[in-house]
């Protein structure tokens, strides 16, 4: 938690607010950290970390806890839970939805028939239309995100079956944008 205040005559706790997605061998799960506690799946848990990368996580009104340990890299890529050593895979959620849509926006519908955001911005400019046969690769709608533009692209050829935005509409990230019939 950081204080923030301005020359003594006001001051504010603020608790910063990040959000993982942590994949745990084929299982992804949400993660949403806030100060001390984290929301995982839905689930708030308190956490109590120590030096070494080891924490303990209890379950908001629950009695038992678990003891964590990672494996102390900046970016952890093992963990222990209870003893039990597994690979995890830890990226911010806006990382991890850029991945989903460079990888084509599979999360839902046939491989390559949905586009989504590939994080929140705003749609610049629709690059086809409704019927449109796009092939693989080619642009489909640029969305502006931190002052940089970002090309959505057709991840498999097909006919733009449904445009679900328009020129200016803010988006968030994983937001579906078009949907394409495969060819």
């Amino acid at each position: 938690m950081d204080t923030v205040g301005g020359m003594g005559l006001i001051s504010a706790t603020v608790t910063s607010v990040q959000e993982f997605i942590v994949r745990v061998g084929e299982r992804a799960h949400r993660v949403r950290v806030e100060g001390e506690r984290a929301q995982v799946d839905g689930v708030w848990m308190t956490v109590v970390a120590s030096p070494g990368g080891r924490s303990l996580v209890r379950e908001d009104g629950g009695h038992g806890q678990r003891a964590v340990t990672l494996d102390g890299r900046a970016a952890a890529d093992s963990a222990s839970v209870g003893g039990v050593a597994t690979v995890v895979e830890v990226r911010t959620a806006q990382a991890a939805a850029l991945a989903a849509t460079m990888a084509g926006g599979r999360a839902g519908g046939a491989a390559g028939s949905q586009l989504k955001a590939p994080m929140p911005g705003r749609v610049v400019r629709l690059l086809v239309g409704v019927g449109q046969v796009v092939e693989r690769g080619a642009p489909v709608i640029i969305v502006e995100a931190m002052k940089m533009e970002n090309e959505v692209r057709a991840s498999a050829s097909g006919t733009v079956l449904r445009i679900n935005t328009s020129e200016g509409a803010t988006v968030d990230a994983g937001q579906l944008l078009v949907e394409l019939e495969l060819a």
